[in-house]
């Protein structure tokens, strides 16, 4: 009779399985939250890195464009290699770091391109690139400047 006692009934071992598997099914549904809410925290840490060292980085390569710039102001129009190879190898080391070139676009994008002169010419629709005075560059997503242009305006558009 003892030994009855001692073990459990087959109701008993029922709801200690149920109980358990309650238990289970809980546990799995709050480790898929805790994976979700990691997840989400990951990729907000990502994002911030990256917004963070563009925030960082942005006026120092700023800097390096105008150092750039002046350099390449500096050689003579016959050519000079070694101050072209200065600001090729400045170029080449903002490229290493993400920073990039606006591309090249046959018309006006006010989000990539400075207006910095307009002209009236014949086979140019109004807004046409007509000419690139500055390079612009990226860096990610970022503007780091805006790429002088000089754009075709229609002769409507000029002073008489």
């Amino acid at each position: 009779m003892e030994s009855e006692r001692t073990k459990p009934s087959l109701a008993e071992l029922l709801d200690e399985i149920s109980g358990l598997r309650d238990l289970f099914q809980r546990r799995l549904l709050e480790d898929k939250v805790k994976d979700r809410q990691l997840d989400e925290l990951y990729k907000q840490l990502e994002g911030s890195r990256g917004g963070f060292g563009e925030q960082l980085l942005g006026p120092v390569f700023r800097a390096v464009l105008l150092v750039v710039d002046r350099i390449r102001s500096l050689v003579p129009p016959e050519g000079d290699e070694a101050l072209e190879s200065i600001a090729d190898e400045l170029l080449e080391i903002l490229r290493r770091q993400g920073v990039r070139a606006v591309p090249e676009e046959s018309s006006f994008d006010p989000r990539l391109h400075e207006a910095v002169r307009s002209e009236p010419v014949d086979g140019h629709t109004h807004g046409d690139v007509l000419d690139v005075l500055r390079p612009g560059y990226l860096l990610g997503a970022q503007l780091l400047r805006p790429a002088q242009v000089v754009v075709a305006s229609s002769k409507l558009d000029q002073p008489r």
